[in-house]
């Protein structure tokens, strides 16, 4: 069971470490904000050069995750809302910061945002996610906890 259980917590599309087709975004916690720096590749093309609205919208709903994860709770997406501000480039680093707003019981509400190497705002996006409870946090917990002790 903990063996399949890491391996399911690191097939996450935005954070799994043995996803090839993933993003593979390493979080920190910085100031309260839950901070990751990345690369768009070609992979992540939508228009020439650009990276896939797809994927910024990827990028900033994983930094919400993870902002609701490094204050001890475990929430899904229940509504997200984005907006671009600048194309974002591939092949050019940019960092992607998300933090709880506000706690309101069972739901949390959520910001990210994403920004050049020179500190541009790129895309922003709020969120509301529904904390998860019971059985399902457990569930979750145990295959992160798992996939952190290998």
């Amino acid at each position: 069971m903990r063996d399949e259980a890491s391996r399911l917590a690191r097939q996450c599309y935005g954070c799994g470490s043995e996803n090839e087709r993933g993003l593979n975004l390493k979080f920190r916690q910085e100031e309260g904000r839950a901070v990751a720096e990345f690369m768009p590749e070609q992979f992540l093309q939508g228009f020439p050069g650009y990276m896939h609205g797809g994927g910024v919208a990827t990028v900033l709903d994983e930094a919400m995750g993870w902002a609701a994860y490094q204050v001890g709770l475990w929430a899904m997406t229940a509504k997200f809302t984005m907006r671009f501000r600048r194309p974002v480039p591939l092949r050019q680093q940019v960092r992607v910061s998300g933090w709880v707003t506000r706690d309101r019981g069972r739901f949390l509400e959520v910001r990210a945002e994403l920004r050049s190497r020179q500190g541009h705002l790129l895309a922003e996006a709020d969120g509301v996610f529904v904390r998860l409870d019971g059985e399902r946090a457990d569930e979750v917990r145990k295959q992160y906890e798992a996939a952190q002790s290998d």
